[in-house]
């Protein structure tokens, strides 16, 4: 019987069949695609296709940090990472293995197994012999890594290799270009100089409206306006979404007992010391010899018991150019500041004691401490306020978070811009015009927003946020604008500017040249002292690309103080304040010699900076054929 009602209504039933595996996939495949949420294999964001996965990012973040951590001696916390943009350092390099990995398999490179086994083989030798597959392992088990993670890094490093040298086999360095490396390296020069400033002329050079308008109708073509572009905007903003976010009393005084280590003030001795130096090497000139030095420390230390005062004996005595002139005062410090020798000798005193000589790798130091502040935990009610504001902070911060979460994944459904913000109670915004190259008015200044702008096309909606000053922003391109040639009233200022600009720098190097007459006669210091001018040299030799004293660098002034012969006046030199005329007084000259012996080196060197920058370049232009696209929510997890 059930079996022909089931007959009967087998339309019906096929129906009903066909919603239940529809409800099926809607309801559990996510679940099941998002099972892996927070894991290792889970996929922060794909380039072309391709994924990089929580595990990646973790391990590549973890070796950044452990190299800074050594470099700065364990002295990061989490601010100082974060302020330093590590996490994007790490995606960015992860983003660069994904596009060296697409572009191989775009031009058909591929590494096999003979050369990766060939290339393990000689990584791991001893004596000039190989190690073995079992030692390898031991060594990779120890380091918590595998054989299949060596093989893969080893084969995505190779691959590299080989696309680095497609790309940029045909870099080469001329033997002139090298020769200005040398030079640039090694000239160097000592001058004279006076320099006669535009400003002054600057006020005197009225242009009228008359004036503008022939030289705007002359020179129109120099004043066409580029392309502009204006985005609508959504800004995710920590700092205006404070208002939204609370903290109590109650929330505060939980916070100060599961933090109250981090408030902890640390002790601190305050002290002065009167130092004797010695010397680094036999050779150097500054400090003593160490037998010396001691006798020297330890007569100063005679004269302090004797009753002589500490204050002034260091003002006479102390080689601690630093701090002799305040008696040897070294204000107040804390462990870890100083170095250890002197650090413990100093934190064993009590206030009022002098230490004995203490040796350090400076020399003799003769030690008075003045005061102690013992190790202490701050109450809560002069905490408040500042635990107040950091909760506000972070909670803001995690809201933010939220939203922009929020936002990208309605923008990846196909929301609009304005769907999206209204969902997350924020607003549409637009920006003013701006061409490409400029700096984006607030609140959007940020060079990669920037040139994805002149990316988009008309109404196109960029569905990844931009880091800015205040937070993140999402875009859309709102307006483009045409070049075009302005009309006079758009650009008169600019047009009067540039021609006060013009008649003042004229002025300027009128001057100049009158300076460089009169210094052929009486020389360059009279000369300046009788137009007002000041005569001044540069702080010794200087090299290519240094500041030639206040003047500055410049590609012409440099071009001038080089090409001098010594004792020779300079014509009148354009400086970004105005006109110089230059003396040469002393110079170390092209070292023919030493070039020929250096050449080899320097050619080798140029040549791998510029594959370098090549490289860079290519992958850059790679970045533009492949989609990346991130998981917020997933950088939110890793990242916290």
């Amino acid at each position: 019987m059930a079996l022909a009602a089931m007959r009967r209504h087998r339309r019906w039933l096929f129906g009903f069949l066909w919603i239940v595996i529809a409800a099926f996939i809607i309801l559990y495949i996510p679940a099941f695609q998002g099972a892996d949420a927070g894991s290792p294999g889970e996929a922060m964001a794909t380039v072309g296709g391709m994924p990089i996965t929580v595990g990646e990012f973790r391990r590549s973040y973890l070796r950044q940090r452990q190299r800074l951590e050594q470099i700065y001696q364990g002295r990061l916390d989490p601010d100082a990472l974060r302020s330093m943009g590590i996490e994007e350092q790490v995606f960015g390099s992860l983003v660069d293995d994904r596009l060296v990995a697409l572009e191989a398999r775009r031009l058909g490179l591929a590494v096999d197994d003979e050369t990766l086994a060939h290339e393990v083989q000689e990584r791991f030798q001893e004596n000039g012999r190989f190690i073995g597959s079992d030692e390898i392992r031991r060594r990779l088990e120890l380091q918590g890594s595998t054989v299949e993670e060596l093989e893969r890094s080893l084969r995505d490093a190779l691959l590299r290799e080989r696309l680095e040298r497609l790309v940029t086999d045909g870099v080469a360095v001329t033997p002139a270009e090298a020769e200005h490396e040398f030079r640039r390296r090694t000239e160097q020069v000592k001058a004279e100089y006076a320099l006669v400033d535009a400003a002054p002329f600057r006020a005197a050079a009225a242009v009228t409206d008359d004036e503008a308008r022939q030289r705007f109708e002359s020179n129109r073509e120099a004043y066409r306006i580029p392309e502009r572009r204006a985005v609508q905007y959504l800004l995710v903003d920590a700092t205006t979404l404070r208002s939204r976010v609370t903290v109590t009393d109650r929330e505060i005084e939980s916070y100060y007992g599961e933090h109250r280590e981090d408030f902890k003030e640390p002790e601190e001795v305050c002290a002065s010391h009167i130092l004797v130096k010695t010397k680094g090497q036999p050779e150097d000139a500054e400090g003593h010899a160490d037998d010396e030095a001691r006798k020297m420390a330890e007569a100063l230390l005679a004269q302090v018991k004797a009753g002589g005062d500490f204050a002034a004996i260091a003002k006479k005595s102390s080689e601690d150019k630093g701090s002799a002139a305040s008696g040897g005062d070294l204000g107040c410090f804390g462990r870890g500041r100083m170095l250890p020798a002197f650090e413990n000798a100093a934190f064993a005193l009590d206030p009022g004691q002098v230490s004995d000589v203490v040796r350090s790798d400076f020399g003799y130091h003769i030690i008075k401490l003045a005061s102690r502040k013992e190790e202490t935990y701050p109450p809560l009610s002069q905490l408040k306020d500042r635990i107040r504001e950091t909760l506000l902070a972070q909670r803001a911060q995690t809201l933010g978070e939220e939203k922009m979460i929020a936002v990208a994944a309605a923008l990846r459904g196909g929301k609009s811009l304005e769907e999206a913000g209204r969902q997350q109670g924020l607003t549409v915004q637009k920006s003013a015009p701006f061409a490409r190259g400029e700096t984006v008015p607030p609140p959007l200044s940020s060079p990669a927003l920037a040139a994805r702008v002149f990316e988009l096309k008309a109404g196109q909606v960029e569905h990844e946020p931009f880091t800015v000053p205040t937070g993140s922003a999402f875009v859309a391109l709102a307006e483009v604008q045409a070049p075009r040639l302005p009309d006079l009233k758009e650009v008169q200022d600019k047009v009067k500017a540039d021609l006060v600009e013009e008649r003042a720098m004229q002025a300027a190097r009128a001057r100049a040249a009158e300076l460089r007459a009169r210094a052929e006669k009486v020389g360059l210091e009279k000369a300046a002292s009788s137009l007002g001018l000041v005569r001044k040299e540069t702080p010794g030799l200087v090299g290519r690309g240094q500041p030639l004293g206040d003047l500055g660098t410049g590609a012409a002034l440099e071009d001038a103080a080089f090409a001098l012969p010594q004792g020779a006046l300079s014509d009148p030199v354009r400086t970004s304040a105005g006109y110089a005329v230059l003396r040469l007084l002393e110079k170390k000259p092209f070292d023919p010699a030493a070039y020929e012996g250096q050449k080899a080196s320097i050619v080798a060197g140029l040549r791998d900076q510029r594959r370098q920058m090549l490289f860079r370049a290519y992958l850059a232009q790679a970045r533009q054929r492949y989609a990346v696209e991130r998981r917020p929510e997933a950088f939110q997890r890793v990242l916290g």
